[in-house]
């Protein structure tokens, strides 16, 4: 998922799913609010300021609610403020809310808003915007992405749901026009609840969007249409696996953008080279959703006025295993499926070592939580196919690996893990289709395997959407109630001492359990055009603070 502040990433710290992962995004300044001046009389000049910035896949809409695809809320995020945004340093920064405060028991966040802050039609954005949002993520009938990270309110159940729907979210209180609080069941770690709630949930209108019923959220026509913003950039219009248009909001809190007209376009990894060159594309906008193909990374140094931008990895990919299956139920038959393929040969051939192999969802950049006495599972197709023959694994079974168009270096991958795991006596079949399809058919089940990736997020509560018992990425039906016991004590404590033996065991089960085969990290391949600004630059989080990104004069 990406982010203003994950994924995506994001993106949102990277955090939802992508043709890729996801992701985040660093800063330029501290908070993004002091350039308003600037900002306006560079917009105001008769010269028209376009950016063209590029990413592999189309999205499907622009619903920050139920998405699972970075290309949707990353879009959704240049129109749909968040209360707090995240940086690269993981520091959190003012967005909606102007600044905030924590109660001396941990459990009580007051969140102040920006009293400028409004929406494109003139109305004002309230606490009220913020509880209606916040409640229709928590309502049973809306198939809500970040509904697990609701559980940490007062009024929810372990999946983030309101216990009694009928009335307004117990945890979340209104103080008056420009003021809220969420309340938490037991102490929480701020930088869990700034993470999870604060930089992941855009905020809605009520005024235009109250009259839609929670079922129907999803499939709401003004997510393909948003009439109604309050972020920096307004809806033009969506020519389909062409381009996203928007505009610069006039009237945005921070400043009017410098940019006249962005255009988000929809490039092919192949193309990107190309496009780089030609002036066609001025950056990148994310790692794991527009990275340059590495066996183009070279030619791009060539480039006249492209500057190359290797960031570290924060998106980690992944095999995802349908444990409904009963004959992929078994712990031990996905401990084999990962032992048979050579995740180390993919960095090393693939990713010409611009990698590495990741043991869970916890990526080594975030030192507070990652388990280093965890090593990766050793190839070693032999003693898998052992392990299959010794549970009676069903060799003539078909097994369906379901890739996604758009991120070229997994489509690469896929050929391979379907020789190893041929190799082994598996039966696999690869099924390509675009990312959104992909998407739909994951969702229903209809699948063995399927290549994704995902930022996973800074903070290991973020990954319970994967890994719960009832999270909502949880598409192979994983479930294992001592992780989601490890989830909850993570969860229901500000003491990091606790928090970070909560998820050594949390990593320690996951990885005995395999339910996903992780693959790799890979570096980001970020390439822009010398005429961008510095905050236009792409970073380890993709691009940040986009009302601050321009072009030199």
């Amino acid at each position: 998922m990406q982010a203003k502040g994950a994924i995506v990433p994001i993106l949102m710290a990277g955090l939802l799913l992508a043709a890729c992962g996801s992701s985040a995004t660093p800063a330029a300044s501290p908070t993004g609010s002091s350039s308003s001046s600037s900002s306006a009389a560079a917009t105001s000049s008769s010269k028209t300021v376009t950016l063209n910035v590029a990413m592999w896949s189309a999205p499907a809409g622009f619903n920050g609610f139920t998405s699972s695809s970075s290309y949707d809320t990353d879009m959704a995020g240049l129109m749909f403020d968040t209360l707090v945004w995240q940086s690269v340093d993981q520091k959190f920064h003012a967005e909606l809310a102007s600044s905030w405060t924590v109660s001396s028991d941990s459990k009580t966040f007051t969140f102040h808003l920006n009293p400028n802050a409004k929406w494109t039609d003139g109305q004002p954005v309230t606490a009220s915007d913020v509880q209606w949002t916040l409640d229709t993520v928590a309502n049973p009938k809306v198939p809500a992405t970040y509904g697990n990270f609701m559980s940490v309110l007062v009024g929810t159940n372990s999946q983030g749901q309101n216990l009694n729907p009928s009335q307004p979210l117990a945890g979340v209180k209104v103080v008056d026009a420009h003021t809220v609080q969420l309340i938490t069941k037991n102490p929480t770690d701020p930088n869990l609840l700034l993470y999870t709630i604060g930089s992941n949930i855009q905020i809605y209108p009520e005024h235009v969007l109250k009259g839609v019923a929670p079922a129907s959220i999803a499939k709401a026509p003004f997510f393909q249409d948003p009439t109604v913003s309050d972020g920096p950039y307004e809806f033009v219009k969506y020519v389909n696996s062409q381009y996203v248009q928007f505009k610069p909001n006039p009237n945005y809190w921070q400043g009017v953008p410098k940019v006249n007209q962005l255009f988000v376009k929809i490039v092919p990894a192949t193309s990107m080279l190309a496009e780089l060159g030609d002036g066609e594309v001025d950056a990148t906008y994310a790692p794991g959703i527009a990275d340059v193909p590495l066996q183009d990374w070279p030619s791009v140094a060539k480039l006249k006025n492209v500057k190359q931008d290797p960031v570290a990895g924060t998106t980690i990919q992944f095999m995802d295993i349908n444990t409904a299956k009963p004959y992929l139920s078994s712990p031990a038959v996905r401990q084999a499926i990962t032992m048979a393929i050579n995740r180390q040969a993919m960095v090393t051939s693939l990713l010409k070592g611009l990698g590495s192999v990741p043991i869970g969802p916890v990526n080594p950049l975030y030192t507070n939580f990652y388990d280093k006495n965890i090593k990766p599972w050793p190839y070693d197709p032999t003693k898998a196919k052992q392990m299959l023959q010794a549970a009676h694994f069903p060799f003539s079974q078909p097994l369906t690996l379901l890739v996604p168009t758009g991120n070229q270096t997994r489509m690469e991958s896929a050929p391979l893990i379907q020789q190893e795991l041929q190799a082994v006596g598996l039966n696999v079949q690869i099924q390509q289709y675009d990312f959104a399809t992909m998407l739909a058919q994951v969702g229903k089940g209809n699948f063995d395997f399927a290549l994704i990736g995902s930022g996973f997020g800074v903070d290991p509560s973020s990954s319970s959407i994967f890994f719960s018992c009832h999270g909502s990425l949880n598409f192979g039906k994983f479930c294992d109630p001592k992780i989601d016991a490890a989830y909850q004590a993570g969860a229901s404590t500000a003491v990091l001492s606790q928090r970070q033996a909560a998820y050594t065991t949390l990593q320690q089960r996951i990885y005995q359990d395999a339910p996903f085969v992780f693959l790799y990290i890979s570096d980001g391949l970020m390439a822009y055009n010398t005429r961008v600004n510095q905050a236009t630059i792409p970073t380890a989080y993709g691009m940040q603070q986009p009302w601050n990104w321009g072009v030199l004069q």
